[in-house]
């Protein structure tokens, strides 16, 4: 039962790395744009559930929250989590509408936010991007009827009709499902005519131009798609927490994302299956065997030493990443060979 559980939980949270690995893939390895505000997004979809949850599902209900949100947005998340158990629509409508609206505002946010900041080099987009987020972070931490500040907030469990260990399962089906969802539309984006776009603006942009294309609008579309992405993470993350607090998403969380990339293999589509992968190995192994490591620091930093070591020896040895970028083929060939004496036929089909 306890390596059911482990790997359920595993599986969930590998789905929602993979959401935030596959939406910087778009962003970072097919377009080479810096999006070092990934973490904000994250947290807009998690604000989200931490905002409406509590209070959606006392709206239904007919109660009325006392007292501060900070302090009693835990007592009222356990209130209406019970009341779900017997009334399982509620858990759904819950469940959705922090999708319905942070999903939205992520991609509206992402093209309007950073458009102004399109036409910077990369180096000053990127820097703008980090202050965007933290800008975020503080806003949720200070202004305390959001998410409760520092204290954080409450989140019911949707799920809580199906029964333990079924409403685990369920989210973990529901997780994988829009995981591998949002990898294939990125594998899709990719391999068409579009991705050709992107790699022909990441690896030259001033020919990009010169064909006529719009980098400005190119770059603010794939922003909003990738925030969108991230926005499904963070509702997700939210709802497999149970909590939210602002301080889970600092600027860290956007360089893990990266680091996801970079070690699975940037501008190749399986990177962030590979990436995704190794980083929660890593940190699960970690939670394991940290109480037996003699270190003469915080053992709980030990999983950024080992994974930025292991960042550097991959960026000596193999500077693609596990699984490096290829050409990707855009015509497929059908080889028929129809023997006719010393005939052989060539078709080629075009995608």
């Amino acid at each position: 039962m306890e390596i059911l559980s482990f790997l359920v939980s595993f599986g969930t949270l590998y789905s929602i790395y993979l959401i935030l690995a596959s939406s910087m893939e778009l962003e970072y390895g097919e377009l080479g744009l810096p999006s070092f505000a990934k973490a904000a997004f994250l947290a807009l979809g998690a604000f989200t559930v931490g905002a409406l949850s509590v209070r959606v599902g006392a709206l239904i209900l007919g109660l009325a929250l006392e007292g501060e949100f900070k302090l009693t947005s835990y007592f009222y998340a356990t209130l209406i989590t019970r009341q779900i158990a017997s009334h399982p629509l509620l858990g759904l409508v819950i469940f959705a509408l922090p999708f319905a609206v942070a999903v939205p505002l992520a991609a509206l946010l992402g093209a309007a936010v950073t458009y102004p900041a399109l036409r910077l080099r990369e180096d000053y987009l990127a820097i703008t991007l980090i202050a965007f987020s933290e800008i975020v972070r503080v806003l949720a931490r200070n202004y305390e009827p959001l998410v409760g500040g520092t204290f954080g907030a409450g989140v019911v469990n949707p799920f809580a009709w199906l029964g333990s260990p079924w409403r685990e399962l369920v989210l973990f089906l529901v997780s994988l499902a829009m995981g591998f969802g949002i990898w294939l539309l990125t594998f899709k984006i990719s391999t068409s005519p579009l991705g050709r776009i992107l790699r022909a603006i990441r690896d030259d942009e001033i020919a990009a131009k010169a064909y006529g294309l719009d980098v400005a609008k190119v770059r603010a579309w794939v922003l909003a798609v990738g925030s969108a992405m991230a926005a499904v993470a963070g509702v997700l993350y939210a709802f497999y927490m149970g909590a939210v607090n602002p301080d889970d998403f600092t600027v860290s969380r956007t360089f893990i994302v990266v680091l996801m990339v970079v070690l699975g293999g940037r501008g190749n589509p399986y990177s962030p299956l590979v990436g995704a992968g190794i980083y929660l190995l890593i940190d699960r192994a970690m939670i394991f065997v940290k109480h037996l490591l003699p270190i003469p620091f915080d053992v709980n930093y030990a999983s950024y030493v080992i994974l930025g070591a292991l960042l550097i020896v991959l960026l000596i040895k193999r500077p693609g990443g596990l699984v490096p970028e290829r050409p990707l083929l855009t015509v497929k060939e059908i080889v028929n060979i129809s023997e006719r004496g010393d005939e052989t036929l060539l078709f080629h089909k075009r995608e």
